[in-house]
């Protein structure tokens, strides 16, 4: 069966590109009738990509796109003879694209001996020319215009004088300047992005590499995270949790200017120091372990309902079908009745809701680099039915008494409402924990938290 289907695909995605090449030489032809042959050569050629052997795409193509190159070679000719070397080189260059795209497909054309002949001569005057060019304006520092030519110079001839090394300098001198400025006015992020680039393109260029490891060393705001407290009820150990998910959130971020600080591997050296301090104060702490931040946090919960399942009875019907013949005409039919049952309903809701007060204040200034109060509310809930009896049959309604018909008695099959209870009956019953919204809770709190630091930039 497998087979079948793959081959059925294949048979199909051969008709497809069939039909695509016939309609494309069909083009092609038309095209041709009224001498618009650059649209007929274009037309040719989507036919062969179509459908490699479409005959009349291929003779098609070998009229039509010779007549292409014939008056592109003569445009060659014309150019030389203009003494435009430009337009002599890169009309020659779209005529030999041109015939590479026909030889891909198997049709081999050909451009004048005469224009390749001036081609040849054309392109090496044309890449000096514009060399020198290039040139003159890396000495008048203008490398914008330098680089523009020099990539010029590369994509003809890319072994052509000095100019991979003189394309570095037009690329990597400006970045460099710049960089060199962003240092002199403090911003060590904008120096740090300028040499990086230069480094990823080109590994080095004059003192780049020394120069970024700078920056970078003066822009990095190392982080020191005190312990989180906790308050209103708040256990020690949620405010751990909470502290523990906002470092590895940290320390997660691809952003080389934040850097945390080892706070296990610090614990005894922060004690011995506290004992000699006069202040005692986690700054100073933070100062004599080379932090540039310290991070102190708050841990609250604000909300962690009970979970408490709710069950409610409802009354409705079974319904019941039956086969019978009818005696008259002997035909096959189907009596159907409803049974009074009892069913019930479900529901159970879980909110747990913390809150995290957080402050990011520099251990050189004392300023107050981030600050923000977060609340992070999870919850869950379901709500669903059961029944003790075949589900697929129930349906919904009202009745007085088991035993007893009665006016108020309703049945509600065929209804939006029997729809909702076959939809309650198959719903989810596990409710997630106030354990798992916790850990929810946290996580969500410690990636607000992670992504605002990471957002701070001092230089700006």
């Amino acid at each position: 069966m497998k087979r079948f289907l793959l081959l059925t695909l294949a048979a199909t995605l051969l008709l497809g590109s069939g039909c695509a090449s016939k309609k494309y030489a069909k083009k092609g032809m038309k095209f041709e009738q009224v001498g618009m042959w650059e649209l007929a050569a274009e037309a040719y050629l989507r036919s062969l990509s179509a459908k490699r052997d479409n005959i009349d795409a291929i003779i098609g193509l070998k009229r039509a796109g010779q007549r292409v190159l014939d008056d592109r070679s003569l445009k060659v000719i014309k150019a030389y003879e203009d003494n435009d070397l430009k337009q002599t080189v890169y009309t020659y260059l779209d005529a030999e694209d041109f015939r590479l795209r026909a030889a891909a497909l198997g049709v081999e054309l050909s451009i004048s001996s005469m224009a390749k002949e001036y081609f040849d001569d054309a392109k090496p005057k044309y890449v000096e020319k514009i060399y020198g060019e290039a040139q003159n304006l890396l000495e008048s520092e203008k490398f914008q215009q330098a680089e523009e030519l020099l990539s010029e110079v590369k994509r003809l001839q890319p072994d052509y004088g000095n100019v991979q090394d003189m394309l570095k300098v037009s690329k990597c001198e400006p970045l460099y300047r710049q960089a060199r400025q962003y240092m002199e006015a403090n911003q060590y992020r904008k120096a740090y992005g300028n040499l990086d680039r230069i480094i990823r393109e080109f590994t080095n260029y004059k003192d780049s590499r020394d120069l970024r490891d700078e920056a970078l060393q003066k822009a990095t705001i190392t982080i020191r995270v005190s312990d989180f407290s906790a308050a209103g009820g708040t256990t020690a150990e949620l405010a751990k949790s909470v502290q523990v998910s906002v470092v590895s959130r940290l320390n997660a971020l691809n952003n080389p200017f934040i850097k945390v600080i080892d706070a296990a591997s610090t614990d005894k050296l922060i004690e011995e120091q506290r004992r000699s301090l006069t202040t005692g104060s986690d700054l100073e702490v933070g100062k004599l372990l080379a932090a540039k931040a310290l991070l102190t946090g708050e841990v609250s919960v604000v909300q962690v309902s009970p979970v408490k399942l709710t069950k409610t009875e409802k009354r409705g019907y079974l319904k019941e079908e039956t086969k019978y013949k009818d005696p008259a005409t002997g035909e096959e039919k189907v009596k159907v009745s409803y049974r009074k049952v009892v069913y019930y309903v479900y529901g159970q809701q879980s909110n747990v809701t913390i809150a995290l007060k957080y402050q990011l204040t520099s251990t050189e200034t004392g300023a107050v680099m981030v600050s923000d109060y977060i609340r992070s509310s999870q919850s869950d809930e379901v709500s669903y039915a059961t029944f003790d009896g075949p589900a697929n049959k129930l349906v919904p309604g009202y009745w007085e008494k088991m035993d007893a018909d009665s006016p108020k008695d309703v049945v509600n099959d065929n209804s939006p409402e029997a729809r909702n209870l076959q939809e309650l009956l198959k719903a989810k019953r596990d409710i997630a924990s106030t354990s798992t919204l916790t850990s929810n809770a946290i996580e969500d709190l410690a990636k607000r938290t992670a992504q605002k630091i990471n957002q701070y930039n001092p230089e700006e």
